[in-house]
Order: structure tokens, then C-alpha cells, then sequence
């Protein structure tokens, strides 16, 4: 066979090869526009889950592979659980059942199982998280979440903060838990008796020093300011006019203030209105 003849068969192989794929590609794409698209549909199945009162005396030295497996399908069935099924939620129940200080399924219970702010589901996921709280010594995020979930669904203090101090008094707990337990409580009490409980808390929960002298300096200003308030609202009562100068209100015993804060700081006295401002020396 010569070269001419080798290229002429080549090129028909090649030809039909070419014609029977571009006539399957025409068969599929035809089929497929005739054909219903595909759809898989899923839905939640009830499960008859064994009671948590239960599970001690049937895991027969199994808890934690029990425990897993209840975690994995938990997640599993995240995605076709139609959010009302309180079924549900006895996954979370066995897990911290089975294995109380599991963390991983707290978390999850607390921020993805509660939609649309339905606080009453928020309820019993903290029923749940409960349990958690107790038994896990270092577990300052389940708290922490927990409270901080109440606040974004509800708006309101009370439970947050009751969740956020227990988060703060957790070993391991950041900085970042304790100021933010701290501004609630200072927005939950209300004047500077809030502004006192806020420097506090933060001053004896956090060992962070750079927190520490910040806390503890407001604490000192502030406690100071409410002192010049008051010496000037007495003196003005007593004498029908402001004071010039902070040395008048120290003479006259209205307020009594350390050497060393003064020398640190210039305090300035409107005599027309009272108000008065606290600058640090240059």
C-alpha cells in the first residue's frame, strides 16, 4: 500500500469517526431537550430516636461512636429539615446525652438550627446547651454564642447577659468576651453607676495589663467627675453662683482631691453654666 492510498483510508476513518460523534452530541442534545429536567427531592423522615433517659443502658460501651453517628446524621439532615420538626432536636438531646462536653453539636444547635428569630426555638436549643455549660469546664464559646444569639433575636439584655457572664467566668475565655459582657451590663444599668460596672468588670476579668491601666484609670476619672459634679451643684446651692476655680471648691471642703491628680491634671470650671473639663497636663 503506497503513502497516497495510507492518507486516502486515514482521512475516511477519521471522517467517520468525526460523523458518529457529532451525530451522538446531536442525539443528546435532542434527548435532552425533550426530556424533564432532572430533580431529586428529598424531605425529612421522623425517626424513632431513642429517649436520652434511654440511651445509658443501650449504648453497651459504644457512647461516643453512638454519639458521632447521631452528630453525622445530624448534619446530614440539616439541609431537608423543613426548621419546624422539633423532632429534630432530639439529635442534640442524644448527642449531650452520650457525651456531654461534644462541643461541635452545642455550637451548631446554636447557630443554625434557630431561624428567622424564633426565640422558642432558641429556648430549646438552650435547654439543650445547658448541659454543655455544666460539664465543659473551658467551654467559653457556648455560652458566649448563646448569649449573644438571645441579643440579635431578641434585643433585649436579660439573657444575654445572663449567658455572657457565665462565657466570661469559663477558664480560656478572650478579651473580647469580657468587653463585650461588660458594654451589657453598662447598657442594661443605666447612668454611671453603669459606666462603674462596666470599668469594673472589665478590670476583674481580664489579665490583659494594657486593659487593665485603660479600666482603671476610667474607673478613677469617672469616679472623679461625679465628685466635681456634685461639689459644684453643692457649692452653687450654697452660695448662688459657680465657682472660678477647682482651689475654691477645695478650700471650702466640696471636693477633695490627691496632690498627684492635680499635678497631672488641669480642671477647668465654666462659672456661667458649671460645666467643668478635666485635661492632662502638657
Amino acid at each position: 500500500m503506497n503513502k497516497q492510498s495510507q492518507k486516502i483510508q486515514s482521512f475516511f476513518m477519521w471522517s467517520v469517526v468525526s460523523i458518529c460523534i457529532l451525530v451522538i452530541i446531536t442525539l443528546q442534545i435532542s434527548y435532552d431537550r425533550s426530556s424533564s429536567s432532572l430533580t431529586i427531592k428529598t424531605e425529612f423522615v421522623s425517626k424513632n430516636l431513642i429517649p436520652e433517659e434511654l440511651l445509658p443502658y443501650t449504648t453497651f460501651g459504644f457512647t461516643n461512636v453512638i454519639a458521632d453517628y447521631y452528630w453525622i446524621r445530624a448534619v446530614q439532615d440539616f439541609s431537608v429539615w423543613d426548621w419546624k420538626n422539633t423532632l429534630y432536636l432530639d439529635y442534640f438531646k442524644n448527642i449531650s446525652a452520650l457525651d456531654p462536653q461534644f462541643e461541635y453539636p452545642y455550637l451548631f444547635a446554636i447557630l443554625a438550627v434557630p431561624n428567622n428569630k424564633d426565640v422558642a426555638m432558641l429556648d430549646r436549643v438552650a435547654a439543650i446547651s445547658e448541659r454543655g455549660i455544666s460539664s465543659i469546664d473551658t467551654g467559653w464559646k457556648v455560652p458566649y454564642y448563646l448569649g449573644t444569639q438571645y441579643y440579635l433575636f431578641t434585643k433585649t439584655f436579660s439573657r444575654a447577659e445572663q449567658y455572657l457572664k457565665i462565657a466570661t467566668s469559663k477558664a480560656g475565655a478572650p478579651d473580647g468576651a469580657y468587653l463585650i459582657y461588660s458594654s451589657f451590663v453598662a447598657k442594661n444599668i443605666q447612668g454611671s453607676k453603669g459606666t462603674q460596672e462596666l470599668i469594673k468588670v472589665i478590670y476583674n476579668n481580664t489579665d490583659n495589663e494594657t486593659i487593665k491601666k485603660l479600666a482603671k484609670r476610667g474607673f478613677q476619672e469617672d469616679i472623679i467627675s461625679q465628685m466635681l459634679e456634685k461639689g459644684i451643684a453643692a457649692y452653687k446651692s450654697k452660695y448662688k453662683k459657680y465657682p472660678k476655680t477647682v482651689d475654691e471648691l477645695i478650700a471650702l471642703n466640696f471636693v477633695s482631691l490627691s496632690q498627684e491628680f492635680l499635678e497631672s491634671f488641669v480642671i477647668t470650671i465654666n462659672q456661667s453654666n458649671g460645666n467643668f473639663r478635666v485635661e492632662e497636663r502638657r
